[in-house]
């Protein structure tokens, strides 16, 4: 009787073939192959064992050579408000004639440029080179972060490094080739112990992470970050309004001396006036009032223009709030010992079950040769 499971089929050489069922789940196959699988395990009881050990060995060695102290991070979530002074600084353009059209440019103080910006070589070697106090000493902080960071480890020169060589608190174009080549690279070790990020997508609030070696380190370090950041930032966007500032200082100055030397020759013509009897006498008093008027006129502008500009720059200064700070105790990072030795016992039994799969393969594969 054909069933169902056993219908012929045509095969492409025009064979009728019968498809055969599935033979049922047997138990107790899987008994046996459980059995032999354990009888060459007993077997090859020495492989494990060996394998075992030399894996553990391999990640105690591991460890030995790749441990680190405990890292401390220090964290500083904050928001950054950028200023406007763009109603009183278009009025005194257009004061000037100057005009506040174009379009706009790319601000590198937002999106994925602003977090490059922490990184850049220029906010790194300004934070490098600030001076900070750690335990009663003052030295540039790349000093305290070549000492106490751990980036030693990282460099090849550790002990030429760690007690002969110092970075001077001295402006960088006097710093000679070796001293900006090892400055150079501790900042990239900075930029890397680094991350700066959104706190949340949802969120405009940013938190900036340092991790070090020591936790002291770790919380100025972070700290000096935002504050070197805040104030290139503030440089950069009132650039333009100190420049006009500056120069409508100059004019304010310069008419001031001059009204002042108008004013002791006024002062001086009206005492002469009372003696004189002809009004053709008094013209040149005249003028000189006129000067004098004009004069404060162009005084009082510069007031005004200098006031519009700095409330400007006010209006211009980012206003950084910090939303958390790092305190003590700061949260630290161990090293997770005994990690690669477990890593290293599971790849030791993996590499034992394929060599006994392969020598035992190998053994069936000769026996089957030899009864042939």
């Amino acid at each position: 009787m054909i069933t169902e499971s056993t219908k012929p089929v045509l095969t492409p050489n025009g064979e009728v073939a019968v498809i055969e069922p599935a033979p049922p789940f047997d138990p107790r196959k899987l008994v046996r192959n459980a059995k032999t699988l354990f009888l060459t395990i007993i077997k090859y009881w020495w492989l494990l064992v060996l394998c075992v050990i030399l894996g553990g060995i391999g990640g105690w060695i591991y460890d030995q050579v790749n441990e680190v102290p405990d890292q401390y991070e220090a964290s500083i979530v904050f928001n950054l408000e950028t200023g406007s002074g763009t109603s009183e600084l278009s009025s005194f353009a257009s004061a000037l004639g100057m005009s506040g059209g174009g379009g706009s440019n790319g601000n590198i103080f937002s999106g994925a440029n602003f977090t490059e910006l922490f990184r850049s070589k220029k906010i790194g070697n300004r934070v490098m080179t600030t001076p900070v106090t750690i335990a009663g000493k003052t030295d540039l902080l790349v000093n305290f972060y070549k000492d106490r960071s751990g980036a030693l480890r990282r460099t090849k020169n550790a002990e030429y490094l760690g007690k002969e060589f110092t970075f001077p608190d001295t402006a960088l174009k006097y710093y000679t080739t070796t001293q900006m080549s090892y400055l150079d690279m501790f900042r990239e070790y900075a930029s890397q112990d680094l991350e700066i990020g959104n706190l949340d997508r949802k969120s405009s609030f940013m938190e900036l992470t340092v991790k070090t070696d020591s936790d002291t380190l770790s919380k100025i370090m972070v700290e000096t970050w935002l504050k070197t950041m805040t104030s290139f930032y503030t440089e950069t966007r009132s650039q333009k309004t100190l420049e006009l500032l500056q120069l409508h200082t100059g004019r304010r100055d310069s008419v001031l001396n001059i009204l002042s030397g108008e004013e002791r020759k006024l002062a001086k013509a009206q005492d002469f006036s009372q003696y004189m009897i002809m009004p053709s006498g008094r013209v040149n008093e005249q003028r000189m009032s006129q000067n004098t008027t004009y004069l404060q006129g162009l005084y009082m502008d510069a007031l005004r223009n200098i006031d519009a500009l700095r409330t400007s720059l006010i209006r211009e200064s980012p206003l950084v709030t910090i939303i958390d700070e790092p305190t003590y105790p700061l949260p630290v990072t161990p090293y997770p010992k005994w990690k690669a030795v477990k890593i290293g016992i599971a790849l030791g039994v993996v590499l034992s079950f394929v060599m006994m799969f392969l020598i035992t393969t190998y053994q069936n594969m000769m026996k089957k040769l030899q009864d042939s």
